[in-house]
């Protein structure tokens, strides 16, 4: 059964791409009409345009698939395959570097061919840029970290925050040979903000 299949590979409240999808032999406008037929008996629902997904029944209704789950399937990750990162006021949020809350989700990857685009994912804003070279699973950290050098204002760091910056390199497994293999990608300044942040002292 069709809808079976489908729940057996991406389970509930997990992103499905049309395009992905293979079953058995049946043809593209065969696997559209099933899916039609999912969705207007309620069991599946259509996310965005090629992407849906099965939801779990709650007390309060249907579930909602997170729009990050999207973004990070799209942009960064998919497995163990990495293909992008966070970045921008996301990635200083992350690394509490800064307590704003962006309503901006700012990635870096392979998956953006022009310069930098915005786009809605389902309610959520997100701004793509592409990479400065390959991501891979084996350099996202260390080209992620230079990004963070690249908008640190070190000068404006205070204690709190430059603790939160170690604690963040030693989790990231970040080393001195990865970053200098690729620091000549970024702007001279990272180097610098590097040198006055802490940040390079605390590389492995």
């Amino acid at each position: 059964m069709f809808s079976e299949y489908l729940k057996k590979i991406y389970g509930y409240n997990e992103p499905i791409y049309v395009k992905e999808i293979k079953y058995k032999n049946y043809s593209r406008a065969w696997i559209f009409l099933e899916l039609k037929k999912l969705v207007d008996n309620g069991e599946l629902i259509r996310f965005c345009k090629g992407i849906y997904y099965f939801p779990e029944k709650t007390p309060w209704g249907d579930s909602k698939l997170n729009p990050r789950k999207v973004i990070e399937r799209r942009f960064i990750a998919d497995g163990d395959e990495v293909y992008g990162y966070i970045t921008g006021l996301s990635l200083l949020n992350m690394t509490a570097l800064s307590t704003q809350v962006p309503s901006l989700i700012e990635i870096v990857t392979n998956k953006e061919t022009t310069r930098v685009r915005d786009i809605m994912v389902g309610n959520q804003r997100t701004r793509a840029r592409r990479s400065r070279t390959d991501i891979t699973k084996e350099n996202a950290s260390t080209l992620q970290f230079l990004d963070l050098m690249n908008i640190i204002t070190p000068s404006a760091m205070d204690e709190t925050e430059q603790f939160m910056l170690c604690k963040y390199i030693k989790a990231s497994g970040v080393t001195r040979e990865n970053v200098m293999r690729y620091a000549s990608l970024f702007p001279a300044k990272v180097m610098k903000n590097m040198m006055e942040s802490g940040a390079a002292y605390e590389l492995a």
